[in-house]
């Protein structure tokens, strides 16, 4: 009988997990070599992985407190990011156009271009390259319903 139970406890364990190890091997194999794709396209811009993430970001205006949100870091480290973009002339602030008391971070034109070479490189040799556009909109819809998060209706 304790032969019976192991096999039956060593079967159910078996069905139980088929497929998460490998799946979670999968994903974290894929979330390495994205994040090794993204860091050597970031260091040929000569950028920190926080600047290229705040020019990602900066697609639209966003005050330091909206981007510190996004970046999920504190106010003070966005403003030292920033500074140094400043610096580079890739980033201004402005006045916000709602709030008198905030500014807001705009890029430049500059900074317009250096965010989409930065996009571009990104994009270009991923390891996502060989899926289609429709493969890779899958994937994310896949991704998606895996973390419970609904999908847009497209």
């Amino acid at each position: 009988m304790t032969t019976s139970r192991a096999t039956t406890e060593a079967k159910t364990t078996a069905v139980a997990g088929c497929g998460f190890r490998e799946i979670r091997g999968l994903v974290t194999e894929l979330s390495r070599r994205l994040d090794a794709h993204q860091r050597s396209r970031i260091a040929e811009l000569d950028l920190t992985p926080t600047q290229a993430k705040a020019l990602e970001e900066l697609g639209e205006p966003k005050t330091a407190r909206e981007l510190a949100a996004v970046l999920c870091c504190e106010p003070p480290n966005v403003t030292y990011v920033i500074s140094k973009l400043e610096k580079q002339g890739m980033v201004v602030r402005r006045p916000h156009p709602a709030d008198g008391r905030a500014k807001q971070l705009v890029l430049t034109e500059a900074g317009r271009e250096l965010r989409l070479d930065l996009l571009r490189r990104m994009g270009t040799e991923s390891p996502l390259d060989h899926l289609s556009h429709e493969e890779r909109s899958a994937l994310r819809d896949e991704l998606l319903r895996a973390l419970g998060r609904a999908t847009d209706a497209a």
